[in-house]
């Protein structure tokens, strides 16, 4: 009994310290070496070492910064948009796979196939729907009759955040769709079964059955959307740069990379988004407890 105990310590030992040891280098390390910049006035241009000691100034002129402000309500409407949607959408589309469709298989991968495009391929392909010259969209407008809704939608101000929050909608539902694809095969069938010699339709069954079976992957999928939100960068930098105009799709993390790499203000930049991390951090886990306890 020992010598076993012994035997599964080691293995233990084997695995997690290599995995402790990278995930420290990778992923604590930069962090807090992210945070120690941010009380510096270093610039990124010289050596770390030359960098002055600045205390909390760079975080007191996240106050007073008119740019920051924009891409927080860029942000927020973003987000709003995702949290709503995105886990309404992901859910619904499983729920019809699952429940109505045939050849399982086909949709799965048909529904799944945007996730595991390359952004890239992503950004070129919607670029060349909301081209206001050939795009797809405006020529579907047309052929309906509504040729006054044309419009560059990527370089108009009024549509381009929109138009680049439904670009990431669509990559991103099917993320979760196959979250709570995993969780609808999970339900109980007894249940279901008993529910409809119960006499219960089709929506009681979603209400009574179906979603308290999910309720767990339901809270990861909420958490995951919304910390995702403030994870918005490649996308919406390959697709506007943060424009048209005056940082009409900017986002936090876009104008951090642009102070910190572009502007040559690494130590601003690394202020904005250590505040950044710290609020995604607090907010998920409040988030988590919250919706935790309401489905105890």
């Amino acid at each position: 009994m020992i010598r076993k105990k012994r035997k599964e310590r080691r293995w233990f030992l084997i695995f997690t310290v290599p995995a402790l040891v990278i995930y420290t280098i990778f992923w604590i390390f930069p962090i807090i070496l992210s945070a120690g910049i941010s009380f510096t006035d270093w610039t990124g241009m010289t050596k770390l070492s030359e960098a002055g000691f600045v205390g909390l100034k760079n975080y007191a002129n996240l106050f007073q910064d008119s740019i920051l402000k924009i891409a927080v309500k860029n942000n927020l409407i973003y987000g709003i948009i995702l949290l709503a949607a995105v886990p309404v959408l992901a859910f619904f589309i499983a729920y019809l796979i699952e429940t109505f469709i045939r050849r399982k298989m086909f949709w799965r991968t048909v529904a799944y196939l945007p996730a595991i495009l390359p952004v890239i391929v992503t950004v070129l392909l919607w670029k060349w729907i909301y081209n206001p010259q050939y795009g797809l969209l405006n020529k579907l407008l047309e052929l309906v009759g509504l040729e006054e809704w044309t419009t560059g939608w990527l370089t108009n101000t009024g549509t381009a955040l929109f138009a680049v929050t439904f670009t990431s909608l669509w990559k991103t539902v099917p993320t979760y769709f196959v979250l709570f694809l995993a969780g609808l095969q999970s339900v109980s069938r007894d249940l279901m079964e008993a529910a409809v010699l119960d006499g219960a339709g089709r929506l009681a069954l979603i209400r009574y059955v179906t979603l308290p079976g999910i309720k767990r992957i339901t809270v990861i999928v909420y958490v995951l959307v919304f910390i995702d939100i403030f994870r918005v960068f490649d996308l919406v930098y390959a697709m506007t740069n943060g424009g048209p105009g005056y940082y009409n799709t900017e986002m936090i993390l876009t104008y951090g990379y642009k102070t910190a790499f572009t502007n040559s203000n690494a130590g601003y930049g690394m202020a904005m988004t250590t505040v950044l991390l710290l609020f995604v951090i607090l907010c998920s886990g409040v988030q988590m407890k919250i919706q935790g306890k309401s489905y105890d």
